[in-house]
């Protein structure tokens, strides 16, 4: 069963910059922004969700 797992399912990350977050993610990376939720425990914080059209990170082997 295990070998059916073809990537990741999320990667978590904390950065003090969303910005600069977005622009790794999505331009380094070259994954796209999915959706943002929010944090209930802490407001300030704010959960950016990315992915690629699979919905599979480019880490995926």
């Amino acid at each position: 069963m295990i070998k059916d797992i073809r990537g990741l399912h999320h990667i978590t990350s904390m950065s003090s910059d969303a910005r600069k977050n977005n622009s790794f993610f999505t331009e380094a990376l070259g994954l796209r922004h999915v959706k943002q939720t929010m944090n209930f425990n802490d407001p300030n914080v704010l959960p950016l969700h990315y992915g690629n059209e699979t919905g599979l990170t480019p880490l995926a082997a």
